[in-house]
């Protein structure tokens, strides 16, 4: 709903329409309410975000922003995101390796070739306490 009252401020800017004159355009008797309106301090009902759709002369999903396409993801985009992710990947991994028991850190170690060939392959049998 932000992008609602973003857009009904900047269409009204676009417009060179001041506050009063667009509360005026939808029925409104003063400037405040489209002051509370653009600060998302008011829930519109739809058929106020239709008056105000008319009076930009766009349609209703134009002015809530859901007719919007999804940005294009450039290959720097794609290869942020990439890394962003892995490090979040990676941050899960460390924390259930720290959050581990001492038998199963011991397990990790063996199998990631942590711990020297020599050393004996650690049970995974569960103790029982």
């Amino acid at each position: 709903m932000l992008k609602l009252y973003s857009n009904i401020k900047r269409l009204r800017k676009l417009h060179n329409m001041s506050q009063q004159e667009l509360a005026e355009a939808v029925g409104y008797s003063g400037k405040s309410m489209v002051a509370q309106i653009e600060n998302g301090k008011v829930n519109l009902p739809s058929s106020m975000i239709t008056k105000f759709a008319e009076v930009f002369h766009v349609t209703e999903l134009e002015l809530m922003g859901l007719d919007e396409e999804e940005p294009e993801i450039t290959p720097s985009m794609q290869t942020f995101l990439d890394i962003y992710i892995q490090q979040e990947n990676d941050r899960t991994l460390l924390d259930l390796y720290h959050n581990a028991s001492e038998k199963d850190r011991a397990m990790v170690d063996w199998i990631l070739g942590l711990r020297p060939p020599s050393d004996e392959v650690p049970s995974v049998k569960n103790d029982k306490k």
